[in-house]
């Protein structure tokens, strides 16, 4: 199975990105005065009960303890949320890491990944010994049909899905979930921004029911603390059995024991999320598409995928996305270029996440600014 070089085609051009992109160090970023439109983590940040839990566990020397490496105290607490089993949980860090966890338990096999996708979903099946196939859809930026990549020549016998897409913030259908579960042996949907949507559906309660099926939920994304890599997978009791065997645990930090106890008191902080949530996504979208030189795509998520079109170059004088979050950094702005995310062939897209309702204002002048009042 030639996965190193599928795997480096999928990867292509994605170089140039990594470099551009990489993140500062934190006493540099400290320093530096930036409104970050660049992250897709809870507008809100992370709350203040957290926070605050966070800090008393350290005062009172919880970091001195071995934490539990079976995550058994988050599994119980999201077991009551969801009115499961514990054992249809599996605690873990990242969401890469998670589906790399998963897919380790399973036969190398070619893995179908509607794009375009992170580039961290080709890495995590990759690095485990799987093929990943790119999936792509000629006529829409939802994914793909199975039935379609099938028609068309693409062979998969698995996929990693998300809900919704990244960058895409695309929804997923039950529909379209469904003819993936019938084809592929196995399926993993990231649901890590699915709390920070206009009213999407997880699947949770389809993952547990279904042995092929597994759910990843991400509480850094959810809580507002990137810093601090939260996640967990649901999947029917005897999947997780079987996962298991292929993890040790040992990447479960305290953090998980501390979150996990506070979890219970969040629904209002929620409830202000989807409140702000429901308001900025539509607000966002609408003024970003009167800017001229913009095109705006559909978001169903807390994050707006936008490109340049030809005119920027022609009447505005930026070249390409990267010249564009320059500007936008010397104004004091973060944006996160998409150039070399697997599906994104041009230099011209970009992504604009949402923030609070000032914060959002000032984007959009200062990038109706930057196009239109003082080209250069």
């Amino acid at each position: 199975m030639p996965s190193f070089n599928v795997l480096t085609d999928a990867l292509r051009g994605n170089d140039r990105a990594s470099n551009e992109d990489a993140t500062l160090p934190y006493d540099i970023r400290a320093e530096i005065d930036w409104l970050d439109f660049s992250c897709t983590a809870n507008p809100l940040g992370t709350p203040e009960r957290i926070k605050n839990a966070i800090a008393n566990a350290i005062a009172e020397g919880a970091m001195t303890f071995t934490p539990d490496q079976a995550g058994v105290h988050l599994s119980n607490n999201l077991a009551r949320y969801y009115e499961i089993s514990p054992e249809c949980f599996l605690v873990g860090t990242s969401p890469s890491a998670l589906i790399a966890d998963i897919a380790q338990a399973y036969r190398p096999c070619n893995v179908g990944i509607p794009t375009p996708a992170p580039t961290e979903y080709y890495l995590a099946v990759a690095n485990v010994g799987h093929n990943p196939v790119k999936l792509l859809n000629s006529y829409s930026l939802s994914a793909v049909e199975p039935q379609v990549a099938i028609q068309n020549g693409v062979r998969f016998e698995a996929a990693v899905l998300g809900n919704p897409s990244f960058p895409c913030a695309r929804l997923l259908t039950e529909r379209t979930l469904e003819r993936y579960v019938e084809h592929c042996n196995w399926v993993i949907i990231d649901e890590s921004s699915i709390t920070l949507t206009m009213g999407g559906d997880s699947y949770t309660s389809f993952a547990y029911k279904h042995e092929n099926v597994l759910v990843i939920r991400n509480l850094s994304e959810e809580l507002g603390m990137p810093g601090i890599p939260v996640s967990y997978a649901i999947g029917h009791p005897e999947t997780i059995k079987l996962i298991r065997q292929f993890c040790d645990g040992t990447s479960i930090g305290m953090f998980h024991e501390i979150v996990a106890r506070e979890l219970p008191n969040l629904s209002d902080y929620q409830d202000r999320t989807n409140e702000l949530i429901d308001k900025e996504i539509p607000w966002v979208q609408c003024m970003l598409s009167l800017i001229p030189g913009i095109r705006v795509f559909p978001s169903e998520a807390n994050f707006v995928m936008c490109a340049l079109e030809e005119r920027s170059a022609r009447d505005f004088g930026i070249t390409d996305a990267s010249d564009l979050v320059v500007r936008l950094q010397t104004a004091g702005f973060a944006l996160r270029d998409l150039t070399g995310i697997p599906g994104i062939e041009a230099n011209r897209y970009f992504l604009v996440c949402i923030r609070s309702h000032e914060e959002n204002e000032k984007l959009i002048s200062t990038l109706r600014n930057i196009i239109v009042e003082r080209p250069y």
